[in-house]
């Protein structure tokens, strides 16, 4: 493939801090199984590999997660947002039918208004396609940076085998020509019609064929690494460091590397090609199963890839060869070959890792669990209604956030506007500023008999949420990070309303920043 170094110059993820153990699940669904029961957790642990997931809190959506993946992203890369020229996003769970995610992070992130912006369907491969897109437009000399983002707060029906991996989780790559982490050597796709799983308009929850998957995930994954190998006729599976599949559960990617043991190779009926593709035992335990982050996280759907590859940059070295297969139900996957780079080496520790995010953890109970998912599938309350921790901070350095309040309609706008997007309300809006980071000054749990109380009153009355922290945690000058969360929603059908939250610093503790450009503050958008 012709290119002048076209590749990613720096990634990030996020995975939200709630999980809880796949088994929890499994008992209250299986419960009347009786005597079966065991046999059904010992399925699910050792047949479907799959031990715990990540679920978003209450005020966490596909748009929060992927703004704070986002940002891991530019400031391991080391630009400027306004550097960035397209953006895409790719999710199966949009919180607008109408209403894009890519627009949505480009203004929280900073990314200016002279931007090209998409949200990409194609299921779970729709994040990496997006990597596909954005690299065609860079060698194309259209634009000189791009973001491509996978990001999903995955769905399932109660009961649903679905249920016990579908995860939250978002993975955020920045491409360039310079400084490049690793260089995108050839991306080869595979796609059919191939309908095993599906989301009808206005259904809340998909529906699948089960086993149907196994087949169209094997067919895809081997098709797309076919037709890589195809383009190269001197490369082969030996030739690569590391591999990671897509990540629905950990079975369908080890059933895919059986297939790939075999003396018969399914689904390629060219013998040259097929040699070329054999794995060993070896290969899957050293090179494959060390990143099987399905295990922490879930199945994050159009991340899943990304969280895996991000996996595996963190611990690459310069010069090692990646192979990292997508797959969307529907079906398509992409086969994208990556060479590390020197330029891994000094971007590493910018940005928390993957594992980073995997320890940052909180075990919730079952009945938290399904109040979360209660929330999160019936969205038909005017107003979030959510336990809340709420107090006083003061800023400590001399960065801010800036978000308006309408007094008119009580709603928040982050960024900042002018006016009031509803014509007919005069307002007035009341601009506010709110530091990057604060120290704590006091704390408390907001009384249930003022539950009522909108995070707007909060706002208004300068009153900050926290989020990911227990009471524990936040002791009078504890230090503190601002993040873009979910604050209100307009009943099913309204406006989702965006704003900050502070939670005790995470990621300026982890991470050592030698000198990345600093993300700026999103400027004002106008209509």
């Amino acid at each position: 493939m012709s290119h002048s170094k076209v590749g990613i110059v720096g990634y990030g993820v996020y995975i939200p801090r709630e999980r809880i153990e796949t088994a929890k699940i499994v008992r209250e669904r299986e419960k009347k199984r009786g005597k079966e029961l065991e046999k059904v957790l010992e399925k699910v642990r050792h047949g479907l590999l799959l031990r715990e997931k990540a679920v978003a809190g209450h005020t966490e959506d596909t748009m929060t997660i992927a703004t704070e993946a986002a940002e891991n992203a530019i400031r391991m890369a080391g630009i400027s947002p306004g550097e960035i020229g397209s953006v895409t996003a790719g999710s199966e769970s949009k919180p607008y039918a109408v209403g894009t995610i890519a627009r949505h992070v480009a203004s929280f992130i900073g990314v200016g208004e002279n931007v090209f912006i998409a949200d990409l369907e194609g299921a779970c491969n729709s994040g990496m396609q997006g990597v596909s897109f954005i690299d065609a437009e860079i060698r194309s000399g259209r634009i000189r940076y791009g973001l491509a983002i996978g990001s999903d707060v995955a769905q399932a029906e109660r009961g649903d085998p679905l249920e016990y991996s579908a995860g939250a989780g978002a993975g955020a790559f920045v491409l360039g020509k310079s400084d490049l982490i690793a260089s995108i050597e050839d991306i080869a796709p595979y796609s059919s019609l191939f309908m095993d799983f599906w989301r009808r308009e206005e259904s809340a929850v998909p529906k699948h064929f089960g086993r149907t998957t196994v087949e169209a995930y094997k067919s895809h994954i081997i098709g797309a690494i076919a037709n890589l190998f195809r383009k190269h006729p001197d490369l082969s599976l030996s030739d690569f460091d590391w591999i990671t599949f897509h990540q629905p559960s950990g079975y369908l990617p080890m059933k895919t590397c059986n297939a790939l043991t075999q003396d018969e190779i399914p689904y390629v009926g060219d013998s040259s090609i097929a040699e070329r593709m054999r794995l060993t035992e070896h290969d899957i335990e050293k090179k494959i199963k060390p990143w099987l982050r399905v295990l922490d996280t879930g199945n994050t759907y159009a991340a899943s890839t990304m969280i895996s590859l991000a996996s595996l940059f963190d611990k690459a070295k310069p010069g090692d060869q990646v192979l990292a297969v997508s797959y969307g139900s529907g079906a398509y996957s992409n086969a994208t070959w990556f060479e590390v780079q020197d330029g891994i080496e000094e971007k590493r520790g910018r940005t928390p890792t993957v594992m980073d995010y995997v320890q940052r953890k909180s075990e919730i109970r079952i009945d938290t669990y399904h109040d979360l998912i209660r929330e999160r599938l019936s969205r038909i309350k005017r107003r979030l209604e959510i336990p809340r921790m709420v107090g006083e901070i003061e800023p400590v350095n001399g960065s801010y956030f800036s978000l308006s309040l309408c007094k008119g309609c009580s709603r928040i706008y982050y960024p900042a506007r002018e006016t009031c997007l509803a014509s007919d309300c005069s307002g007035p809006m009341e601009k506010k500023r709110f530091p990057r980071f604060a120290k704590l000054k006091n704390v408390s749990k907001l009384p249930f008999k003022k539950r009522w109380t909108s995070n707007f009153e909060l706002l208004e009355n300068n009153k900050m949420l926290f989020v990911d922290a227990d009471v524990s945690d936040l002791k009078p000058g504890v230090r503190l990070e601002g993040v873009i969360r979910r604050l209100d929603y307009e009943g099913k059908d309204g406006l989702i309303l965006y704003g900050i939250a502070y939670r005790p610093v995470f990621r300026e503790a982890v991470a050592v920043v030698s000198k990345p450009k600093p993300i700026a503050v999103a400027p004002t958008q106008y209509a």
